[in-house]
């Protein structure tokens, strides 16, 4: 192998693994989807073992429903994390739906996460109705 059929090999490797790092950061994205009370829910496809996460901001004292629909029977969970990343409420509860209510103390924004332990892959529907 001469020297110019090495380099070429190298930085294909560089740029699949270049490649492979952005698109695991793309998995990982969280979409900020603005206040909870304007938001009409999100459909997400799931690979196995993968997640999907909208922020919300939530005014604090008002009760929120979370729910997530799924249209295979896979293991899904759900998971609201604080400002801070601290968890404050989650559903792990076996099966494809997932069901909770949380009162935020404080107002601020909200991460709701989806997880798809599978097996397979499935479309989940995630939803916030907020209480009066």
């Amino acid at each position: 192998m001469n020297g110019k059929t090495l380099q070429v090999y190298a930085l294909t490797g560089l740029f699949a693994l270049v490649a492979l790092g952005l698109a695991r950061a793309e998995d990982d994205k969280k979409a900020d989807e603005g206040k909870a009370e304007e938001f009409k829910g999100k459909m997400f496809d799931l690979k196995e073992k993968g997640k999907a996460a909208v922020t919300l901001a939530f005014p604090a004292g008002k009760e929120a429903s979370v729910t997530v629909r799924s249209e295979k029977k896979t293991d899904v969970h759900l998971f609201v994390y604080d400002a801070s990343g601290k968890e404050v409420a989650k559903d792990v509860s076996p099966g494809p739906s997932c069901d909770l209510k949380f009162t935020p103390k404080e107002a601020g924004k909200y991460t709701l996460e989806v997880r798809n332990l599978g097996p397979g892959e499935n479309q989940s529907t995630l939803k916030v109705e907020l209480g009066k």
